[in-house]
């Protein structure tokens, strides 16, 4: 497995728990933090990521998906919705940008406004391509070139955070495998950190205490070998991959 730094204690269950509550996004973006490229080019390139990580702006790796805010591509998140907003008078705007609660972080280029709102947890993903939302209220028009399920839950959590300024548990709900893949990103952080599949089956599966350990904790000791396989392919997947569902 290539190297890279430790971001999490992978002997700590508190690290990895939250995650059994996330989503896609959640994922892509832990596994992004922790590729050693990634790790590299934000801490030593002056401009900002290559195309390759399927980012608009460079988000520190040090934070975890509760806290970062990485602004995803078009080409990387299926969830991305595009718009164009129009100014207008208070009572005649259908979004207002100071009436958002939720995190918010925005990169601009030629394109026009790139907006996160939320988190690498929580994401909502909005392109401005003519307008702006920082002029105070706007009448938003969204364009829909597909009306798929990314478009149908991108759109409720707009309208949501439009209506609300917040979202409620529900426009999030955990992906069915998270506790799967928490297991596995935490046993990527156990090899990263030099344990042995022993160690990783000591930690997660409580064989301690069992002596002859591969013929008497045999079936543990296949689940680890599964879950460093898993690992292995987990850290050379792409975070376009996590997020259309692709991978795994």
């Amino acid at each position: 497995m290539s190297a890279g730094r430790l971001v999490a204690d992978w002997r700590d269950p508190a690290a990895y728990d939250w995650l059994d509550d996330c989503g896609r996004h959640a994922f892509a973006w832990e596994w992004l933090r922790r590729q050693p490229d990634f790790q590299a080019a934000i801490e030593n390139e002056a401009g900002g990521p290559a195309a390759r990580f399927g980012l608009r702006n460079r988000p520190t790796f040090v934070a975890d998906a509760r806290t970062a805010h990485p602004i995803w591509t078009t080409e990387a998140d299926p969830f991305l919705l595009t718009a164009s907003a129009q100014p207008c008078a208070p009572g005649e705007s259908n979004f207002d940008l100071s009436r958002v609660r939720e995190d918010i972080a925005m990169a601009a280029s030629s394109e026009g406004e790139h907006w996160l709102f939320g988190t690498a947890a929580r994401a909502l993903r909005l392109d401005i391509r003519s307008g702006s939302l920082r002029g105070g209220p706007v009448a938003l028009t969204v364009h829909v070139a597909r009306l798929d399920v990314p478009a149908i839950v991108a759109l409720a959590r707009l309208i949501a955070l439009a209506r609300d300024g917040r979202w409620r548990r529900s426009h999030f709900p955990a992906e069915r495998r998270a506790n799967r893949w928490s297991q596995i990103l935490r046993v990527h952080d156990a090899l990263l950190a030099g344990a042995s599949q022993r160690d990783i089956a000591d930690a997660l599966f409580g064989t301690a205490g069992i002596a002859n350990w591969r013929i008497n904790a045999a079936p543990w000791r296949r689940r680890s070998q599964r879950l460093v396989e898993a690992a292995r392919r987990a850290a050379a997947s792409k975070p376009a991959d996590w997020l259309s569902g692709a991978f795994p």
